[in-house]
């Protein structure tokens, strides 16, 4: 099949030469490999002009410069990818690469394989995080997802427990092939708006339109994470966002009896708790409005099944709860009350420090 990798990339010149070497082994006659640059402004888009015409394995690159950045997130460059690609009579699958990431190329070609084997319209395969703080590797959390992926029985790309499966893996879309005409048919498009994370929503949709759906569990990727600059490491209001994809989730959903509306609000609640240990905040009040908003409209039946399969430990659905019930101020009072405990804490340590550093330099001057 004829792939076409679309690399998105924004102030990403320390890392996109790697990127674009492994993508190299990992291509065959007549793939394309795209490169949106959404407005670099460290000279990224330059480096890649120079770039222009070389040869990546079995494909060439070619630059699509935005010049400038767009509103929100990936959503824009991605969909400029895709349009290219799609309008390519003769583009049969579509992978996303992240500028900053790297292939692993015997993982991607295993992928590639079972992907064309599968006859499947998409299939996921894994992932490993680079954190680039330590320099270490780790798999990513969603393990209990590729165990069940692991237990379905053949041929089950088509039924509903394969589709369950899928949305609960981490919803990132370079993990994933993508048929060509199953894009083209559904007219899936990543959702543009001034928000981040629009990944979510896009595998909510990508998952719940599929007719069949394939897994392979070997790394075709590193992603890294920690990286300065990242989307990831936000703590502010662009956290709000995942209300708003919520509420598009529900759309794609359509019905509250839905099988898939228990997944969604484990889905929320999962990234709640995300937000919730490192939410800034100048950020509490805007998140917490956008919490309530957003919750309030979910059936009590639903989220009393959902709420009860979390264990008593997590503070999380019961600080969800309090916003569900409109109880917005003292939700707040208390994230500023513990955030007022950490910053005393984070006080008294620096003070042990400065202190223990003190009596050490008098200690070796004593020693003198």
């Amino acid at each position: 099949m004829r792939t076409t990798f679309i690399v998105t990339s924004f102030d990403v010149l320390p890392y996109i030469d790697r990127c674009l070497e492994t993508i190299g082994p990992c291509t065959r006659p007549g793939d394309r490999v795209l490169v949106v640059d959404d407005g670099s402004g460290d000279g990224t888009a330059a480096h890649l002009e120079r770039r222009l015409g070389a040869q990546l394995g079995a494909a060439q690159v070619e630059l699509i410069a935005l010049g400038t950045n767009t509103v929100g997130g990936v959503a824009i460059a991605a969909n400029t990818g895709l349009h290219h690609a799609l309008a390519d009579p003769g583009c049969e699958a579509v992978v996303f690469v992240d500028g900053d990431d790297w292939l692993e190329p015997a993982g991607f070609a295993a992928c590639r394989a079972a992907f064309e084997a599968s006859g499947a319209e998409i299939l996921l395969g894994n992932y490993l995080e680079h954190d680039e703080a330590s320099g270490a590797s780790r798999r990513p959390a969603d393990l209990a997802a590729w165990a069940r992926a692991a237990a379905l029985p053949r041929g089950e790309g088509e039924g509903e427990a394969a589709r369950a499966c899928a949305l609960e893996m981490i919803a990132v879309p370079w993990r994933k092939f993508y048929r060509a005409d199953f894009l083209r048919a559904e007219g899936l498009r990543f959702p543009e708006g001034n928000f981040f994370y629009e990944d979510n929503p896009f595998h909510w949709a990508v998952c719940l339109k599929a007719g069949s759906i394939a897994f392979h569990d070997r790394v075709l990727c590193l992603h890294r994470v920690n990286r300065p600059g990242q989307t990831m490491a936000a703590t502010g209001p662009g956290l709000a966002a995942f209300f708003t994809h919520f509420e598009t989730i529900e759309a794609l959903i359509g019905d509250w009896q839905s099988p898939h509306a228990e997944a969604a609000l484990r889905w929320l609640l999962t990234n709640m708790r995300w937000h919730l240990e490192r939410l800034q905040p100048e950020a509490f009040w805007v998140y917490a409005d956008r919490a309530a908003r957003a919750l309030t409209p979910v059936p009590e039946a639903l989220w009393d099944r959902v709420v009860a399969q979390y264990e008593a430990t997590n503070s999380t659905p019961q600080q969800a709860a309090a916003l569900r019930r409109g109880e917005i101020a003292a939700t707040v009072g208390c994230w500023q009350q513990e955030a007022r405990g950490r910053a005393i804490q984070a006080e008294t340590a620096a003070l042990a420090a400065g202190g223990a550093a003190l009596h050490a330099r008098f200690d070796r001057q004593d020693g003198l």
